[in-house]
C-alpha cells in the first residue's frame, strides 16, 4: 500500500509539473486528480500532448482549457477502445498543431475526433486511422486550415482512391497551399467529386491550373475549382483551359467579374463560344468601374438574355450583339450600351415583323461596321432600323448607313442628326430613296370607293409591312405599294389588294350563324350520304 502511495504521489507530482504553470489552487489539485489513472494508460508522454493541448487553449480561454482536460478521461477511455496509445498522441498531437492558429478549431476537431474514426474505421483498423491523423499532422507544418480540410475529407477521398491516393491528395494540397490556402481548402472540398469524374491525374491538372490563377487573384482560382466539374463536363479538360486562361487576364483588372463569369459560365458554355465569353465579361468590367450592382445584374441575367438572342441568330449573332455593346462602352459610355442591349430582345421583334432571322442578323452587322466611324450614328441607326426599313426596306437603309458615313467625316452629331431623320438632308434623301405609291395619298379615293362597294364607309388604315388583311371592322392595307414604277399602276395594284379584302366582308367570309349549321350539315348528309345524326 505504501508503495502505490509513493507511486500516487510521484505520478502526481509530474502531472502537477505539466499544469501548474496554467493552474493552481484548487482547480490544479481536482485536474491533477482526475487525470492521475490516465498515466498509466497513456505514459507521462501521452500525458504531456494532452497537457500541452489545454496550455494553447488557456492562452485563448482558460474556461475551455478547465472543460477540456476534464473531458479527456472519457475522451481518451473511448480512444483507447479505437487503438492505442498511438491514436491517443496522434490525435491530441495533431488538435496542438492546430491549436497554434486557432484553439476554437482545435477544441472543435478533439469533440468530432470519435465521430470521424467512426468513419474511417469502415475503410480499415486503427493502423489506418493513426496513418490519416498523422498525415494531416505533416499537411498541418505548412497550413492548418489545409489539414483541417484533408482530415474532413479522407474518408470520402479513401473509399475512392485508397489511403495511397490519399496521400498524393495531401502531398497535392501542401504544394498548393504554399501558393494560396484558400485555394488548397477549396481543392480538397472538391477532391471526391473531381477523383471520380476525373481521376487523379485531372485533378493534378486542375488544381495546377487554379494555382496558376490563384497568382492574379485567389477568389478567381476558388471559382475555377468550384466550376470545373460541370465545365469539365460539357466543355472538357482543354475547354476549361481555355476559360481559365481569359479568366485570369480578366482577374487581372477585376476579380468580382472574372469570379462570378467562372460561377455563370457552365450555364453559359454549352449556348455561346468563348470568344463571346469574354465579350461578356468586358463589358461587365466596364460597368463594374462605376456600379457594381449593374455588373452584377448584367452576369446573372445573361443565361436568359442569351436565350432571347439565340431565338433571332446563332451563337455568332450572339456574340456581335455583345461585341457591339462592348464597342459602344468603350467608344462612348457604357450606360448607353447597357440600355442598348436591354432593348435587343424587342427590337429584334420588330424587326422580325419584316423578314426572318437573316435580316435581324444583317441589320445588327450593318450597325456595328457603322459603329465603327461612330458609336452615337450607330445606336441611332439600330433603334430606328425597323421604321426605316418598313418605309424604304433593307437597301434604303444601307444606304441611309452610307449616306451617315460621309456626313461622320464632317460631325459625329451630324450624322446621328440625318440617321434620326431630324436635319434638314434627312427628308430629300428619304424621298429619293421612296418608290411606288403612298397609301396616305390615294387613301381618300379607296375609301369612297370601297364604300360605293359595301354600301357603307369602313376604315382604312395602314399596316406595317407589305401585307393586307381585315379584321371585319376595319381593312388594312400596306403603308406603300412599289410593285411597279408608274404610280397608276400601283394605284390599280392597290384597288385590286382592297377589292379582295372588301369581297371578305360583302361574302361573309367571317359571318357564322349557328342555327343554320344543322340545316346545312343535314343537306350534305342527303346528298352524299354519311352517318350520324
Amino acid at each position: 500500500m505504501a508503495g502505490n502511495s509513493i507511486k500516487r504521489a510521484l505520478g502526481e507530482r509530474k502531472i502537477k509539473k505539466l499544469l501548474e504553470e496554467h493552474y493552481e489552487g484548487e482547480v490544479l489539485e481536482k485536474l491533477v486528480s482526475e487525470l492521475y489513472p490516465l498515466l498509466d494508460r497513456v505514459g507521462y508522454d501521452g500525458l504531456e500532448q494532452v497537457a500541452g493541448l489545454s496550455a494553447q487553449v488557456a492562452r485563448y480561454s482558460g474556461g475551455t482549457a478547465v472543460r477540456l482536460l476534464e473531458k479527456s478521461p472519457e475522451l481518451i477511455d473511448r480512444l483507447l477502445k479505437y487503438g492505442d496509445k498511438e491514436l491517443v498522441m496522434e490525435v491530441y498531437g495533431f488538435c496542438r498543431q492546430v491549436a497554434r492558429d486557432t484553439s476554437f478549431v482545435a477544441a472543435r476537431l478533439l469533440d468530432e475526433s470519435l465521430d470521424l474514426i467512426d468513419r474511417l474505421l469502415k475503410y480499415g483498423d486503427k493502423e489506418l486511422v493513426k496513418n490519416v491523423f498523422g498525415l494531416s499532422s505533416r499537411v498541418a507544418r505548412y497550413n492548418w486550415r489545409t489539414a483541417v480540410s484533408l482530415l474532413g475529407t479522407s474518408p470520402d477521398l479513401i473509399d475512392k482512391v485508397g489511403y495511397d491516393g490519399l496521400e498524393e491528395v495531401a502531398d497535392l494540397s501542401s504544394q498548393v497551399a504554399k501558393d494560396h490556402s484558400d485555394v488548397a481548402v477549396r481543392m480538397l472540398e472538391m477532391s471526391p467529386e473531381l477523383v471520380d469524374k476525373i481521376g487523379y491525374e485531372g485533378l493534378e491538372k486542375v488544381a495546377g491550373l487554379s494555382t496558376q490563377v490563384a497568382r492574379y487573384n485567389w477568389r478567381t482560382a476558388v471559382s475555377l475549382l468550384g466550376s470545373s466539374p460541370e465545365l469539365i463536363d460539357k466543355v472538357g479538360y482543354e475547354g476549361l483551359e481555355e476559360v481559365a486562361a481569359f479568366c485570369s487576364q480578366i482577374a487581372k483588372e477585376d476579380s468580382f467579374v472574372a469570379a462570378r463569369l467562372l460561377e455563370m459560365s457552365s450555364n453559359l458554355v454549352d449556348r455561346v463560344d468563348n470568344d463571346c465569353l469574354e465579350k461578356i465579361a468586358n463589358l461587365c468590367r466596364q460597368v463594374n468601374k462605376d456600379d457594381g450592382f449593374v455588373a452584377a445584374k448584367l452576369l446573372d441575367g445573361s443565361p436568359d438574355f442569351i436565350a432571347e438572342l439565340l431565338k433571332y441568330g446563332d451563337k455568332e449573332f450572339v456574340t456581335s450583339v455583345y461585341g457591339l455593346s462592348c464597342q459602344i462602352a468603350e467608344d462612348y459610355n457604357w450606360r448607353t450600351a447597357v440600355r442598348l442591349l436591354n432593348e435587343c430582345p424587342d427590337l429584334f421583334k420588330q424587326l422580325h415583323e419584316y423578314g426572318d432571322k437573316e435580316l435581324v442578323k444583317k441589320v445588327y452587322e450593318l450597325c456595328t461596321r457603322v459603329a465603327g466611324y461612330s458609336g452615337s450614328t450607330a445606336i441611332s441607326l439600330l433603334e430606328v432600323s425597323p421604321d426605316l426599313i418598313d418605309r424604304v426596306g433593307y437597301d434604303g437603309l444601307e444606304k441611309v448607313a452610307a449616306q451617315a458615313a460621309e456626313l461622320a467625316e464632317i460631325g459625329e452629331g451630324r450624322a446621328s442628326s440625318f440617321v434620326r431623320g431630324e436635319s434638314s438632308e434627312y427628308a430629300a434623301f428619304i424621298d429619293a430613296l421612296t418608290q411606288g405609291l403612298a397609301l396616305k395619298k390615294v387613301k381618300p379615293v379607296l375609301s369612297t370607293y370601297l364604300s360605293a362597294l359595301l354600301g357603307y364607309r369602313i376604315e382604312i388604315v395602314g399596316a406595317r409591312g407589305a401585307s393586307a388583311s381585315t379584321d371585319g371592322a376595319r381593312i388594312y392595307l400596306p403603308e406603300r405599294v412599289q410593285e411597279f414604277r408608274e404610280e397608276d399602276r400601283n394605284f390599280t395594284m392597290y384597288k385590286v389588294i382592297a377589292t379582295h379584302e372588301e369581297a371578305h366582308l360583302e361574302y361573309g367570309s367571317f359571318d357564322f350563324e349557328l342555327m343554320k349549321v344543322q340545316d346545312v350539315a343535314g343537306r350534305i348528309r342527303a346528298k352524299y350520304g354519311g352517318e350520324g345524326t
